[in-house]
């Protein structure tokens, strides 16, 4: 639509379009509209949180996060200062929209009216006052619920293209910040409503879901409509605890405290086992098998020797194929194995793998080792003598030194693509048990498979190798079950 050089600007400021937006050639409608809109969205914000601390008193704040919360055991209290703020951008947005009084649930009596909400009591006070656009944005925003959405197309800086999760709704909406942080397959928990032909988010997650939590909402999705029948903005509505305890368990369970451990599950502690042994040569030749990623031969020839040929320092990695922690890594590094003279030392990092490398040492060698003592420090004590302040991206050299040879990147490669060859016929807890193979044969299976495969592809983002092979490897899974191309939605 054109716009006149003399009409009022669409953005809002109440200058004429001459003097306006036209000089800064931002003259596209949508993004003159959200302009405008964006500006109302502030302006009524404000003057919500006035309704409320006037009509309610400060309480009324109070009141309304333990409801957000699903009213907290007492002992229990508010949720810290961190998880209040991870929640403000749905909070606010959901207190003046959504939240009504009722003193049936509140344990701090308020004076004011129940069953409102501010901006309904807002648009009652300015009657025939209240602004024509604020009456629109009042009528697309109000009571409208939250929902999980699923990013299907994102223009950075313009516009993402969402998918309710729940219903299966599209909605194009106008967003500068977030289309910067976004991929696609994230998934975010929010509210996206249509104001004047303008798609817009009016409260956001702070963060997005990887595509893996997807099962767990097409699981709630699928009780939903059982119990309801069909899913419509209407049910969202009346299940609006219901999606914010799902949104909540989720927000657990992704910012639970990582509980450190290896890869076999075992509490990380670091001990270092020291033997006197009788011969370095010996030691070396009857240990050497216990790294199973590396020939034997490459080992002799890294060892350092004397002039007589003999080894005097060597390296041992005792590691297995496979990885119990991550399904289709080819191998699992345990500890590794020093010798340096007549001194031997295993270093592991935990108690229970000390114990094992004890008992094959001693087995192995018998009367040629003698156990001299073995130095165990805790995590505690490592994070304070040493910079690691960052466990989940410190490297590995181990790894990274093994990702170099380009046999063993070949073994890996070879072992993923066994993995998926075989994971597609496996039980799979996000899939209810099911196996992949199973699941694709109905909608909500496909759409969980299509999720886990999407996750996939963005394993091994921090090692170029792994990610490589987990893409070609999900790509191998689509092929075996049918699936083609990038994930499909169905409409």
């Amino acid at each position: 639509m054109k716009i006149s050089r003399n009409a009022p600007c669409p953005c809002g400021s109440g200058k004429k379009f001459k003097k306006c937006c036209i000089l800064t050639k931002v003259t596209a409608p949508e993004e003159l509209d959200y302009r405008r809109l964006h500006e109302v969205h502030d302006r009524l914000f404000d003057r919500l949180l006035r309704v409320a601390r006037r009509v309610y008193g400060e309480a009324s704040m109070l009141v309304a996060w333990e409801e957000y919360f699903l009213w907290p055991h007492e002992e229990d209290g508010l949720p810290d200062a961190a998880l209040m703020d991870r929640h403000m951008q749905l909070f606010s947005p959901w207190f003046v929209f959504n939240w009504e009084y009722n003193p049936l649930d509140a344990a701090i009596e308020l004076e004011g009216p129940s069953e409102r909400t501010m901006a309904e009591l807002y648009a009652e006070e300015q009657g025939s006052r209240l602004d024509s656009i604020e009456r629109r944005f009042i009528a697309a925003v109000n009571r409208k619920p939250y929902t999980f959405y699923e990013i299907l197309e994102v223009n950075p800086g313009r516009t993402i293209q969402l998918r309710d999760i729940m219903t299966g709704s599209r909605i194009l909406v106008q967003e500068r910040t977030a289309s910067h942080h976004v991929k696609v397959s994230d998934i975010v928990f929010g509210r996206a409503v249509t104001i004047d032909g303008v798609g817009m988010i009016v409260g956001l997650s702070s963060y997005v879901m990887p595509p893996r939590i997807k099962p767990m909402i097409i699981e709630f999705r699928g009780e939903l409509a059982a119990a309801a029948g069909s899913l419509s903005e209407e049910v969202l509505i009346d299940m609006d605890m219901e999606l914010r305890e799902l949104y909540l368990d989720i927000d657990r369970f992704l910012f639970a405290p990582p509980r450190i451990s290896n890869t076999d599950g075992d509490k990380l502690q670091f001990h270092k086992v020291v033997y006197d042994i009788d011969s370095a040569d010996a030691a070396f030749e009857k240990l050497v098998t216990l790294c199973v990623t590396r020939k034997a031969v490459e080992l002799r020839q890294e060892a350092e020797r004397d002039a007589d040929g003999h080894i005097r320092r060597a390296e041992i990695l005792w590691d297995r194929k496979g990885s119990k922690a991550r399904a289709g890594l080819p191998a699992t590094i345990l500890g590794r194995i020093m010798i340096d003279g007549d001194r031997l030392t295993a270093e592991v990092n935990s108690a229970k793998r000390a114990r094992t490398i004890r008992r094959k040492i001693e087995a192995r060698l018998g009367a040629g080792a003698r156990f001299r003592i073995e130095e165990i420090r805790s995590l505690d004590a490592m994070l304070k003598d040493e910079d690691m302040t960052d466990l989940g991206t410190l490297p590995s050299p181990e790894h990274e030194a093994l990702m170099q040879d380009p046999e063993f990147r070949r073994q890996a490669a070879e072992l993923m693509r066994r993995h998926w060859e075989s994971w597609v016929d496996m039980e799979i807890p996000a899939l209810g048990g099911r196996t992949p193979r199973e699941a694709v044969k109905d909608k909500d299976g496909k759409e969980a498979v299509e999720a886990l495969l999407a996750d996939a592809e963005r394993g091994g983002e921090h090692d170029p190798h792994m990610a490589e092979m987990n893409r070609a490897g999900a790509r191998l899974a689509r092929q075996l079950l049918g699936l083609t191309g990038s994930p499909a939605i169905e409409q």
